[in-house]
């Protein structure tokens, strides 16, 4: 009964069973390469987040100086 006990909880928790080694190594590169990138594209979308948030900030002062830029060289 404790044979079965002991195998049953090995399935149950089979992602943390060590696997032999080799046979596992390229996933395990696999699940790093992927988790590396996904890290990069969180960084690179946050990045430009925060860009298009202080981009939104200054339009409106800058969007005042172009059109009064405008206005002063349509009059001269």
């Amino acid at each position: 009964m404790e044979g079965a006990a002991a195998s049953s909880e090995g399935l149950r928790y089979a992602e943390y069973a060590r696997v032999p080694t080799g046979a596992g190594k390229g996933q395990a590169e696999l699940d790093r390469g992927l988790a590396r990138t996904m890290i990069a594209v969180g960084l690179g979308v946050a990045t430009i987040a925060f860009a298009g948030r202080y981009a939104f900030h200054l339009w409106k002062p800058l969007e005042q100086a172009i059109s009064e830029t405008a206005k002063r060289i349509s009059t001269s």
